[in-house]
């Protein structure tokens, strides 16, 4: 019998087509804004239940993964819509997540919650 641990590079790299699928969703007005919320919350309530140590150093994969969740969590249903500028990095973000080999966008800053 094989037991299979998830760890946090594990979990970011599923995680991430799934938060870059659901975030290019909200950008196109495909989904609603209240969604995004919902599964948010379900990300962060799975990492909690990793069994991780902090003290690691973030991949730049991570750090934009971060970044990109943070950002949709906390900017305005507004600013979402309309500003050009977080339009454009969080498109930068999602791009990169759905393909890593490409350069990370600049000013990433994400951190573990």
């Amino acid at each position: 019998m094989s037991i299979y641990i998830l760890t946090p590079e594990l979990f970011i790299k599923q995680k991430a087509q799934q938060l870059a699928y659901v975030v290019n969703q909200l950008m196109e007005r495909a989904i609603p804004f209240s969604e995004v919320h919902i599964i948010v919350w379900d990300i962060l309530e799975e990492w909690n239940r990793l069994d991780k140590d902090d003290t690691d150093t973030l991949s730049d994969f991570e750090r934009v993964f971060w970044h990109l969740f943070y950002t949709i969590q906390f900017e305005s249903e507004g600013d979402l819509a309309n500003n050009k500028h977080l339009r454009l990095s969080i498109s930068k973000c999602c791009q990169y997540l759905k393909q890593p080999e490409l350069s990370p966008p600049q000013g990433c800053v994400g951190v573990r919650p």
